[in-house]
């Protein structure tokens, strides 16, 4: 069992016989951010912008190529295949959404996703602003976010999608996920036709549609967990059939299983006004 313990905001290793994650899950609209000990994974991927920040040991990526790249930042684009290889004690996780302002101007950026060296040289701009510290507060790790977004340029608004159909599929489609979320189904609800609608979305969101709810179908899943609930209630408020279909589409998207995190991770949530 790998013993952890929190030393000035930051996690001290004692045990190194099992590697595991071990930290707090700041979990929000728009953004997902781990803070605390980093174990390895198999290769995924998720569409959304990952930002690596690790104080102290170094984390080591690999690509789908079999390259890896060890730094203590990093920027992995969306839909890139990658894997964490081994461990880091004190690493921070920035997910951003591809398709919120944020997201749209790092894809500017026309990061490799297939290169584990382009996604340590494209977050060298953020080693200034590797904290020295964890967050343990959702004031800090907001902070935390809108500096390092700043120091990306990422915090310029840009302009919504403009397409009417577009528009209220993102309206609706956070509220619509135990229902008939298949391309064709949405594309009648929106009064486009299926192929129309993958192009339209792809192009002004910036990511395919089906990886998309997946990702809120994620963000369901954690919004249900971080209040308590079972694996399998969350993943039927989520829309999934069962939790093995849950941890399939997990594993696809994290490179773990979510037992992994079960009773290591503290979940901290926006205080309510």
């Amino acid at each position: 069992m790998s013993l952890a313990s929190v030393e000035g905001g930051r996690y001290k290793r004692f045990v190194d016989a099992t590697d595991r994650w071990h930290g707090r899950l700041f979990f929000g609209p728009g953004r997902l951010q781990y803070a605390g000990a980093v174990a390895a994974t198999s290769l995924h991927s998720h569409h959304t912008f990952q930002l690596v920040l690790a104080s102290g040991a170094p984390l080591r990526l690999r690509d789908e190529r079999g390259d890896e790249s060890s730094g203590h930042v990093a920027l992995i684009p969306p839909g890139a295949e990658h894997a964490v290889v081994g461990s880091a004690p004190s690493v921070i996780l920035l997910h951003v959404a591809a398709e919120v302002a944020a997201g749209r101007r790092l894809r500017t950026l026309d990061i490799p996703s297939d290169s584990a060296r382009a996604w340590t040289r494209a977050g060298a701009r953020l080693k200034p602003w590797v904290p020295e510290r964890l967050p343990r507060r959702w004031s800090e790790a907001e902070a935390l976010a809108r500096t390092v977004l700043g120091a990306l340029e990422a915090d310029i608004p840009l302009p919504p999608p403009t397409h009417p159909a577009i528009q209220r599929l993102l309206r609706v489609l956070p509220e619509s996920l135990e229902e008939d979320v298949r391309l064709a189904t949405l594309a009648r609800r929106v009064g486009l036709s299926p192929g129309r609608l993958s192009h339209l979305f792809a192009a002004q969101v910036g990511t395919p549609l089906r990886p998309y709810v997946l990702w809120l179908r994620m963000a369901r899943v954690a919004e249900h967990l971080s209040r308590g609930v079972s694996l399998t209630e969350a993943a039927h408020a989520a829309g999934f059939s069962d939790s093995a279909h849950l941890s399939h589409v997990f594993r696809r998207m994290f490179g773990m299983a979510p037992s992994s995190l079960a009773g290591l991770v503290e979940w901290v949530v926006p205080s309510r006004p």
